[in-house]
């Protein structure tokens, strides 16, 4: 177990501890129904997401590989980051997989400027995103690809025949918690840059708590039965930007030649 995974794991430890502490004293700011008010913006800070979570290196190298300089990567354990199993793909999938990472890696729907989808949209730093909530509605504003996720918080059943790049959301509230069902995704999400995927049949559980005034503790746990063998949980610390900051033009072009996406080898084929 390397010196940096220790290291990791009791700053996650020490942060998990000190957001139940101040969990158990904090009172949240309420809107007039009672519930939490988490309007404001945020972005991811710390967490334990699914890995490696890859966003490109400046050389195009590959993940695992050699870094630039010729440094070679951290060794793969049983935790690609800390508190986080590998992801446990179904044998067919994991062909898959590896097939895209390979071969395909052009084809990731953010490299084409889509919706990331859900969990990825949270998953994303730098990119913040804005929170506005009343009694009926949990609204959602990502910088990155401009997304929105309106919430209904009525108890309505999601819909037939309808599937999106971030599928359909409901939401309602356990104690303190703000919790989010979505379905009905269009099966072409990435969860990543690196290949890692969903298909139809993703299903994600949400779960949004204030923990003391500018930090909340989000949890996504997501299971699809056709690409994994057993649900999987990430766990995501974020934190509250200041009063000065606000979302900005995202400005996502078709086709950028990113080195990891548009290699000369794989993905210059498909320009």
């Amino acid at each position: 177990m390397s010196k940096r995974f220790l290291q990791a794991t009791v700053a996650f430890l020490a942060l998990s501890v000190s957001g139940t502490a101040q969990s158990a004293k904090f009172t949240p700011p309420r809107l007039p129904d009672g519930h939490p008010d988490m309007q404001g913006l945020w972005y991811k800070f710390a967490g334990q997401g699914f890995d490696p979570l890859y966003v490109g290196l400046l050389n195009g190298g590959p993940v695992g590989g050699a870094r630039p300089g010729g440094s070679p990567a951290p060794a793969a354990s049983t935790f690609l980051r800390p508190g986080v199993p590998i992801l446990p793909y179904l044998p067919a999938a994991a062909a898959l997989k590896k097939e895209r990472q390979e071969h395909h890696m052009f084809d990731d729907p953010e490299a084409h400027c889509h919706i990331p989808g859900v969990p990825r949209g949270t998953e994303q730093p730098p990119y913040p995103f804005q929170i506005i909530q009343d009694e009926k509605y949990f609204t959602i504003l990502y910088e990155a690809m401009h997304d929105v996720r309106i919430i209904p918080m009525d108890h309505s059943p999601h819909p037939k025949n309808y599937r999106a790049w971030d599928g359909d959301s409901r939401g309602h509230w356990d104690g303190d918690t703000f919790v989010v069902d979505v379905s009905n995704f269009n099966g072409r999400t990435w969860l990543d840059m690196d290949a890692n995927f969903v298909d139809e049949n993703e299903q994600v559980v949400e779960r949004y708590t204030l923990i003391d005034p500018d930090t909340i503790a989000y949890q996504a746990t997501v299971t699809d039965p056709t690409v994994f063998s057993q649900p999987w949980t990430m766990n995501l610390t974020l934190k509250r930007r200041g009063k000065e900051d606000q979302i900005i033009e995202y400005s996502c072009l078709e086709g950028e030649r990113d080195l990891q996406h548009y290699t000369g080898k794989e993905g210059g084929k498909a320009k």
